[in-house]
């Protein structure tokens, strides 16, 4: 027998144990069949019932005979106590170590380290399995432009999330982004947060009491402190990312009504994603007329910027100039470099 059918084999016999009650009346070799197949084991009936009358003379597991069809199960006072790993658990573990480790601390990163080999070893002998497939059938991609992610100090990032698990203050060397040399900050963490290819740390700077958001990949420098961090009160994960704050607002700005009118191409797009659950869409000759409740916040701009002549922007009349702005300095940008390029 080749050497992926014997693992495919042992593997489902391995669920098949598992997948036993060992309280009440038993479970049919049919509903067995059907939670391997939602397992990914592409087996029938005859299959299962020669694995279990195999497994019966190793393992204490017994058919209830006087019933029709027979109900298996383990036998009173036993059961599957020796520790393994689910098929379920393996993908499940192997997402985790794709997109997840940086939301991680790299203490509970090294516990994980032998399950995720465990995981890894798992998938690769049941590469015939459907559900072990998984993940080569699935993906995920950030909706915009596909730039690499920064590169982050491992070092920084573990003082960054111990000092956040601990409640712990954070001495930081950072560079703002239009500053040439970092600044030493003392940081009390309240959160960390993925956005795109970014990681990101909210916290309070020194005695001030609003959160700012601090880029992982600007810190040179960090440094866990053995005093307690300041709690903010009334700080709320949920309702900072609700104001606007990762959209590079000032996470307290009240939402604007934008309106606007926007081509039907454009439409079409914002019926299948609305810009909020507000959004109100009316046909107004060669377009539509675009109502909606929206932050006003960087995000939202670069976003009507890049959208050039498929959305003219009516209200607020501030944003309005503002991004009519944008465009005129594009304009004069490309009218400049053309002339460059004539000379």
């Amino acid at each position: 027998m080749p050497a992926s059918s014997t693992h495919n084999a042992i593997s489902r016999q391995w669920e098949l144990l598992k997948l036993l009650p060992s309280r009440g009346l038993g479970s049919t070799t049919a509903s067995l069949v059907e939670r391997l197949s939602g397992l990914g084991y592409r087996v029938d009936v005859r299959t299962v019932q020669r694995d279990l009358v195999h497994l019966s003379t190793m393992f204490p597991i017994c058919a209830e005979e006087s019933s029709k069809p027979y109900l298996w199960r383990w036998m009173e006072g036993k059961e599957l106590s020796i520790p393994g790993l689910e098929l379920g658990e393996a993908v499940s573990l192997k997402l985790l170590e794709t997109y997840l480790q940086p939301l991680l601390p790299a203490s509970l990163l090294r516990a994980l380290e032998p399950r995720f080999r465990l995981a890894a070893s798992k998938l690769e002998q049941l590469e015939g399995n459907a559900s072990a497939r998984w993940l080569e059938r699935t993906h995920v991609v950030m909706p915009s432009l596909g730039l690499l992610p920064p590169v982050v100090d491992e070092a920084v990032l573990e003082q960054v999330q111990e000092a956040l698990l601990g409640d712990q203050q954070l001495l930081l060397d950072y560079r703002n982004l239009s500053a040439d040399q970092p600044r030493q900050l003392l940081v009390h963490p309240l959160a960390l947060i993925q956005r795109g290819a970014a990681l990101y740390l909210v916290a309070t700077i020194g005695d001030y009491r609003d959160p700012r958001l601090l880029a992982v990949h600007r810190m040179s420098q960090a440094q866990k402190l053995d005093a307690p961090a300041r709690r903010l009160k009334g700080f709320s994960l949920p309702e900072y990312l609700a104001s606007g704050a990762l959209e590079f607002g000032d996470g307290g700005t009240p939402a604007i009504r934008l309106r606007a009118w926007v081509d039907a191409s454009l439409a079409r797009i914002l019926e299948e994603t609305p810009l909020s659950a507000d959004m109100h869409l009316e046909a107004s000759g060669s377009g539509y007329e675009l109502s909606a409740g929206v932050n006003d916040t960087w995000q939202l701009r670069w976003w009507l910027l890049s959208l050039a002549g498929q959305i003219v922007v009516q209200e607020p009349a501030e944003l309005r100039e503002r991004i009519r702005q944008g465009h005129r300095q594009a304009l004069v940008a490309y009218d400049a470099g053309q002339a460059a390029g004539e000379r």
